[in-house]
């Protein structure tokens, strides 16, 4: 039996050499699978950003359209591609604080001079307008002194209010895209071109 064994076994070995070099009816298999698409490999100069890129970024705002133009190029220098586009948004001015227009300026002035018993040194009567009679006691370019200097002015027994002014101004982003693990030193080219820009970076969608 075992004899048998082996004499089928050589039999079997025999047989698939012979298919492989004398069968003119052997076929290869096929390369490709139905309904998928070959793989082709592209050569390294045509390889582009869309290719390799896996992380999109925003990066901003900057308050000046040099600055984002600045930091840009050093992004497209260094082999990536970005893109600036403007935005127009509202910027905070000042908080002004007040209090509200009196009927007469008698009684404004009335006002003021119990502030200036109290050692309030900024006051001044709006003379026209649709704030006349009212009392301007400064303007902070913080809102936490903003508020605290209200509720000073309070305690003397004033309603004293405190505001946001804001005006409109065009700010500057860039979006780009990052390639495989590389990460592109952003921040520190930023701080280089301008160091009082306070930008953030956001992940986004990736558009180019």
């Amino acid at each position: 039996m075992q004899n048998l064994i082996l004499l089928l076994l050589a039999l079997n070995a025999f047989y698939l050499v012979w298919s492989l070099i004398f069968s003119d009816k052997y076929v290869a298999p096929p390369r490709t699978m139905e309904g998928v698409p070959p793989l082709v490999l592209l050569p390294p100069d045509k390889i582009t950003n869309r290719d390799l890129k896996n992380r999109c970024y925003t990066l901003g705002p900057f308050n000046t359209k040099k600055t984002a133009e600045l930091v840009s190029s050093e992004i497209n220098n260094s082999g990536l591609l970005s893109n600036i586009r403007a935005q127009q948004t509202m910027i905070t001015l000042n908080f002004p604080v007040y209090l509200q227009a009196f009927p007469t300026r008698k009684e404004a002035e009335s006002a003021i001079k119990k502030l200036v018993e109290n050692e309030v040194k900024d006051y001044n009567i709006i003379e026209s307008g649709p704030y006349k009679n009212a009392i301007s006691l400064g303007s902070f370019d913080d809102l936490d002194k903003a508020r605290r200097h209200a509720e000073y002015i309070r305690y003397m027994g004033f309603d004293a209010k405190y505001t946001e002014q804001r005006k409109p101004k065009e700010v500057y982003w860039i979006d780009y895209g990052e390639l495989g693990s590389n990460g592109a030193p952003v921040t520190q080219w930023v701080n280089e071109i301008d160091p009082k820009a306070s930008v953030q970076r956001i992940v986004s969608r990736c558009e180019f």
